[in-house]
């Protein structure tokens, strides 16, 4: 829908950026709670559903910070309206949303919260190792030999990753020194063929040591000036080596009550100077070890995980972060006792190419939804790699439920047995 006349008739409007993306639509819902007035997104064509949920689409692109902040004043010209606040749901806006802001003196993360979060993951290291924070040291690597010099700095395994990006794009452990030019080629050409789609200037390479800790959480914090609280902390599940992609997420998580994970949240939300909206930090930790962070995100949780906080702590996640983009959070609804497990996990076929995708006959009586993106004639990849590599994904709810009480793989078990009812697959070397 495009409204000018709802535009003109209202001067100011909440801008929205990055809300449509695939497991986030619930914070649209969190913006229409939060905000009285007319509802504006971006998006380059018409060719998007952003028209279906907003009052109005501005024509642009919102991960570049120049071309955004002008589609913005070319709306104001034509309505008189201007941004009441600037919201950010993800990584690639984040700079484009700030221009955007600073223009238009509306509330944001500061410059320096931005350009040190993890859209540039050497200024994060580097500012969480000056704050004496236990994180995985880096070498940013140009060539082939950096990298060799990286694994006989830091010895092996380690990791290959961009200094930018997210999703798990571009991550790979290196196991041996033969894999190292292998790894790189794979690093620099994930970066060439996302770099255009979003905007990403941030070219760099960086090696960092392995971290050895078996289990992986995010936690997700409420930054409000100079308030922080978490909210949730999220059990993570990774798929194959050599990758590191996502397969799943669960609420609660069963290190819930681990104080050091929580605090060591916090104080990277604090070395980095986020002081607005939701951060994704990503912790390693084991028991009877000291948790290391791996990132840090001034951004919203993706993979449907804050719908996995509201759904079992009873709060919107989404919620909180627009009301403090609109400087609206004077004292938040924090969660209290979980009313059950809610989890999600990818669904992925057998390899080969997709012949058919079927009605599953059985459906898990935990299963609340579940989402196929392959149609006939997609390739499944033989490992999940990142967020691309996937056919769909299933949300599931236990009411009632703790996290000792759900065994740590029920949603990817159940994730397995959906897919195998969906997806027929024939291999591609036999039909060669």
């Amino acid at each position: 829908m495009s409204n000018a006349s709802a535009l003109r008739a209202n001067s100011r409007y909440l801008l929205v950026l990055g809300a449509t993306m695939a497991l986030r639509e619930r914070a649209i819902v969190a913006a229409v709670r939060s905000f009285p007035g007319p509802l504006v997104t971006m998006a380059p064509t018409a060719a998007t559903r952003a028209g279906k949920f907003f009052d109005h689409v501005i024509r642009g692109v919102s991960s570049d910070p120049a071309g955004a902040l002008e589609a913005v004043r070319g709306l104001e010209k034509e309505t008189g309206a201007v941004p009441a606040a600037v919201v950010p749901f993800i990584d690639g806006v984040l700079v484009a949303g700030l221009t955007v802001a600073e223009h238009y003196g509306v509330p944001y993360l500061s410059r320096d919260a931005v350009v040190t979060s993890s859209i540039n993951k050497n200024l994060m290291k580097d500012r969480l190792l000056a704050a004496g924070l236990p994180t995985p040291r880096y070498q940013q690597v140009d060539d082939v030999a950096d990298v060799h010099e990286a694994i006989a700095r830091f010895g092996l395994p380690c990791v290959i990753k961009p200094s930018a990006f997210g999703g798990s794009l571009g991550v790979r452990l290196i196991r041996a020194v033969t894999d190292a030019a292998e790894a790189y080629e794979y690093v620099r050409t994930i970066i060439d063929q996302t770099a255009a789609t979003f905007t990403v200037k941030n070219r760099s390479i960086q090696v960092e040591e392995f971290c050895s800790l078996t289990d992986e959480v995010s936690v997700e914090v409420l930054n409000h000036r100079d308030r922080r609280a978490v909210l949730a902390v999220v059990d993570k599940s990774l798929g194959a080596e050599p990758y590191f992609a996502e397969i799943g997420h669960r609420v609660p998580s069963r290190h819930s009550d681990r104080a050091d994970v929580r605090e060591l949240a916090l104080a990277s939300c604090a070395a980095i100077g986020l002081d607005r909206g939701l951060a994704h930090v990503e912790i390693r930790l084991e028991d009877g070890r000291d948790p290391q962070i791996i990132e840090v995100g001034a951004r919203t949780a993706g993979d449907g995980i804050l719908d996995l906080v509201e759904r079992a702590l009873g709060i919107s996640p989404y919620e909180l972060h627009v009301r403090s983009y609109l400087d609206q959070l004077d004292e938040p609804v924090l969660p209290g006792s979980a009313a059950g497990v809610a989890a999600i996990a990818t669904l992925k076929a057998s390899p080969g190419r997709v012949t058919r995708v079927a009605a599953p006959t059985t459906v898990h009586p935990a299963v609340s939804s579940y989402e196929v993106f392959a149609t006939p004639g997609h390739i499944s990849a033989p490992v999940s790699a990142n967020y691309l590599t996937r056919e769909g994904y299933v949300e599931c709810f236990w009411p009632e439920a703790t996290a000792d009480s759900v065994p740590p793989r029920a949603h990817l078990d159940i994730a397995d047995q959906l897919a195998a009812q969906i997806f027929e697959v024939a291999d591609e070397a036999a039909d060669a």
